[in-house]
Parts: structure tokens; C-alpha cells; sequence
């Protein structure tokens, strides 16, 4: 399980490598945009100050893109990895859902899909949300949300089989009583329910 793990760090630090070396980073932009849209008009004055810091900490991880991977993978290394997991995420602009979104544009685009004009002006405003600029960069960011859920996966494979394990631990430490079926720890010498003697 170990191996698995860090091939996923592995993997996710080369992402971050490539997103370095191809310029690829978080739009800050959207973070801009949230704030002057969604929380200005919404959220209470004393709220304002709050809310613009933590948006402009996203903003930073997003806008340092694969730097921010490599930080991510490091809380991922050393078992922090609800954080590094977050991390990544924002890093690679929503990860799956910039992929996503690359490649519906990129789609269209190639298939001379026809569109609405406002729903085609809609899907190039959100493109322009997510930067990839360069085949390296796009790659990096590729290999690092391929990463995040391979880590994710493996977690999760680690949590179910450390459970089994403390269960069969547990059934083992224990016998059953032969008259009555209670469970007993292995040196009882009578049972506590029916006071069998053994």
C-alpha cells in the first residue's frame, strides 16, 4: 500500500513539475470575480473583510499553480492530506472540473459544434477561467488531478483495510462461551452471563 501511495505522490510531483515548467496556473480571475459578483453584493459589510482574505489566500494558491502542487504533495508526504488534497485542488483550478471544461470547449471548437451564440459566449467566458498554456502545463495539470484521486483512492483502501484488521484482531483476542455463545476474552474461566465453569 505504501508503494501505491507514494507512485501517487510520484505522480503528483512530476504534475507539478510539468505545470512549472509550462507556465500552467490557477486563474485568479475567478477569484476576482467571485468576490466583485457573488460576495459583495450578498454578504453582510463586517463580513467583507473576512471573506476578501480568504478568497485572496485561494487566489494565491491558485495563481502559484504548480508550486502550490509540490506544496500540496509535501502535506500529502507527510500525512496531512485533507489539506494537501485541497490543495492540489485549487492549485489546478478545480482540477477535474478545468479538464472538463478544457475539453468541452476544445471539443466544440474542433467539431465545428454550432452553438448558441450566448451559450458560446457563456462556455469562453468559463474557459478563460481555467489557464493551461502550454501541452506541458495541460499534461502537469493532467498528471497531477490523476494523481490527487489516486492518492484519494489509495487512502481510502487503507482506512477499509486497517478496520478489517482491528476486527479479525479483535475476534481472535476473544472465545465463546460453549453453553450460552457469549463473547469472552481468551483466558475467561467462566462465563459472566450463565456462570459456566471451563
Amino acid at each position: 500500500m505504501k508503494n501505491k501511495k507514494l507512485f501517487w505522490i510520484f505522480l503528483i510531483v512530476l504534475g507539478g513539475i510539468f505545470m512549472i515548467i509550462g507556465s500552467a496556473i490557477g486563474s485568479a480571475y475567478f477569484y476576482q470575480f467571485l468576490y466583485t459578483n457573488l460576495v459583495v453584493p450578498y454578504v453582510a459589510p463586517e463580513f467583507l473583510p473576512l471573506l476578501q482574505s480568504i478568497l485572496t489566500v485561494l487566489e494565491y494558491i491558485a495563481f502559484y499553480g504548480g508550486y502550490s502542487v509540490l506544496v500540496g504533495a509535501f502535506f500529502l508526504l507527510i500525512k496531512w492530506v485533507r489539506i494537501g488534497k485541497i490543495i492540489i485542488m485549487i492549485a489546478t483550478s478545480f482540477g477535474m472540473l478545468g479538464l472538463i471544461i478544457y475539453a468541452l470547449t476544445w471539443g466544440v471548437g474542433y467539431f465545428s459544434i454550432p452553438l448558441n451564440p450566448s451559450l458560446q459566449l457563456i462556455l469562453a467566458q468559463i474557459y478563460s477561467l481555467f489557464t493551461f498554456n502550454s501541452g506541458i502545463g495541460f499534461t502537469g495539470t493532467v498528471l497531477a488531478v490523476l494523481g490527487r484521486y489516486g492518492a484519494k483512492r489509495t487512502e481510502k483502501a487503507e482506512k477499509a483495510s486497517s478496520t478489517s484488521n482491528k476486527k479479525s484482531k479483535n475476534s481472535s483476542d476473544s472465545k465463546a462461551c460453549p453453553k450460552c455463545g457469549a463473547t469472552l476474552p481468551l483466558k475467561a474461566n467462566f462465563c459472566n452471563k450463565c456462570g459456566t465453569n471451563f
